[in-house]
């Protein structure tokens, strides 16, 4: 991953931490408009937007970190971003009623 979008990724947290979920939206976007597969930024626009109410984008953003979860060399953190990544989008299915 690029030095430009970790400082994105890192920026988005920092925001999503203090509670500014569509800023942290935003600096989710822009890593992933940097690097296309930073399964982080998908997973962090995935938790901003659950938060910040914008449940498709959760939904869309989770979705894409499971295409991305065969990238992940770590398996240990491949296997705790599935078991995470699937609970959020059941929840939030769940919420949405779908089945």
């Amino acid at each position: 991953m690029s030095e430009r979008a970790a400082a994105h990724i890192d920026r988005g947290w920092e925001l999503h931490a203090r509670r500014q979920y569509e800023q942290a939206i935003e600096e989710f976007r822009k890593a992933i408009e940097v690097d296309g597969n930073a399964i982080d930024a998908y997973y962090g626009l995935g938790l901003a937007a659950k938060a910040a109410g914008r449940k498709e984008t959760a939904i869309a953003a989770f979705e894409k970190v499971l295409t991305l979860l065969p990238t992940v060399e770590d398996r240990g953190k491949a296997q705790i971003l599935s078991r995470l990544t699937q609970a959020h989008l059941q929840w939030l299915r769940g919420s949405n009623g779908e089945a």
